[in-house]
């Protein structure tokens, strides 16, 4: 199963990891082949020089035989030569492919035969060979000539010399070991190189993520600091559009305001003078919820569309003020209630989203706790793993298990004997689900309802 790869600098490191042994590889077969040539190009000229070596002490002699020979000197110049099983050995043979001498390095071997080095040869051509012998791998190189002697008279012969190739193959170990350990450290020097270049060249990324995460969490305004030319087209464009969709958002907000203050107050006057005339009951009844009806959807409709705009230009609002300007709102509401409200919020309580949006989230949910309550009602408030956590619970007589959802819909109430529209929690669960949060409503130990909340730290 192939593993999918989520970061820009993992993918140029594993084609780096990948491509680098293919270069290197082919780096070091064309290096180990060009050091063989030059191997076999040094050991054709060492052979071709001891030939020429042989040819310059050889010589005929004046004697008149049925079998010419040539005559060589006692001791040869080249130490190899001189020294038994040196590796180096030389060899004459006459026309009739008779061996006439040997070098004193090969008295104890036994001698090639004539047509051991080639089965055709041109006279004056030389020709160098390699084989593999039982002993190990063996150069050979020989050159027939026509040696004339004083009547003009030609006589072939063959100058042949042997070399044994433990030298060449002993060399050329050693710098095999030492390419491949070479190349193997270039490889990881290249790829320790490859990494910090990565790191140092992706820095800029990071640094734009960091950007974009202080201005999500509502630490700025907009994607601050100075970025590489390449990026700084995004950020400005992204500023840019940034800016505009704040405009938008907030001549969208100052168009909801006029609509909800040019309905509401229509409205309210309306449901004052059906509340004033006492004529006309059934349509003053049909008129009075109808206007009623109006002013659920109007006020549903506002709340569900300002707290959908939450595209980034967050604010990290501390929640220990707005719950105590709300409860003090509250306790002047139902101050005959006499409701004994009960605050722990732990230090660093943060909501990061909008401060109108957890107003009337904690309004609606604290104001349904006043009033559904007996005498009690408690808010906790914590930060656990990156989520904010509220907990609103009341003493009254909470809710069934089977009416929980229904009560977060649109107009359902379980108590139509308290006043209100029944849309209070359904636009609470519309900002939680806005900023992708968890409203859950469970028995508080106080006996009544208890609303759990569980909303990101981040949008």
């Amino acid at each position: 199963m192939a593993v999918k790869l989520t970061s820009i600098s993992a993918r140029l490191l594993v084609a780096s990891a990948l491509l680098l042994p293919l270069f290197l590889g082919l780096t070091g077969f064309f290096l180990d082949n060009a050091f063989q040539r030059s191997l076999m190009a040094a050991e054709d000229a060492r052979l071709r020089t001891h030939l020429y070596l042989l040819f310059s002490v050889a010589e005929l002699p004046n004697i008149r035989t049925r079998k010419v020979n040539l005559e060589m000197p006692t001791v040869l110049m080249e130490p190899d030569f001189e020294r038994l099983n040196s590796g180096l050995y030389a060899y004459i043979y006459n026309e009739g492919k008779e061996l006439i001498w040997r070098s004193n390095s090969a008295a104890l071997m036994e001698a090639p035969s004539h047509d051991s080095f080639a089965e055709q040869s041109t006279v004056g051509q030389l020709i160098v060979q390699d084989k593999d012998t039982k002993e190990g791998l063996r150069f050979s190189a020989h050159y027939d000539v026509i040696w004339e002697d004083a009547r003009g008279k030609g006589h072939p012969f063959r100058f042949a010399v042997t070399h044994d190739g433990d030298a060449f193959l002993a060399e050329l170990k050693a710098y095999r070991n030492q390419l491949w350990r070479w190349l193997g450290a270039a490889g990881l020097l290249l790829l320790l190189a490859q990494t910090v270049i990565l790191r140092w060249g992706l820095r800029p990324l990071s640094k734009l993520a960091r950007a974009l995460k202080a201005m999500q969490s509502g630490d700025t305004r907009n994607i601050a600091g100075e970025h590489p030319r390449e990026l700084q087209r995004v950020v400005d464009n992204l500023n840019l559009v940034l800016a505009r969709e704040e405009a938008l958002r907030q001549r969208y907000r100052n168009s909801l305001s006029d609509l909800a203050h040019s309905l509401k107050t229509p409205l309210a006057v309306l449901q004052g003078k059906l509340s004033q005339d006492p004529h006309e009951s059934d349509l003053q009844q049909t008129l009075a919820e109808q206007v009623t009806r109006m002013n659920q959807v109007v006020t549903y409709q506002l709340q569900r569309a300002v707290s959908s705009q939450q595209q980034g230009l967050n604010q990290r609002i501390e929640v220990e003020q707005v719950v105590q300007r709300l409860v003090a709102a509250l306790q002047k509401v139902y101050r005959d209630k006499q409701v004994d409200c009960q605050t722990n919020i732990h230090s660093h309580s943060i909501f990061v989203g909008d401060e109108q949006d957890l107003l009337e989230l904690l309004g609606n949910l604290l104001e349904n706790a006043f009033k559904y309550c007996h005498r009690q009602v408690r808010l906790e408030a914590r930060t656990e793993q990156q989520h904010l956590l509220i907990n609103i619970s009341d003493d009254g007589a909470g809710i069934p298990t089977d009416q929980q959802e229904r009560i977060l819909q649109r107009g359902q109430r379980l108590d139509t004997s308290q006043p209100g529209q029944g849309i209070g929690l359904a636009v609470s669960a519309d900002i939680i689900a806005s900023y992708g949060g968890q409203l859950q409503i469970d028995r508080s130990s106080l006996g009544g309802a208890a609303f759990i909340l569980r909303l990101p730290l981040a949008a």
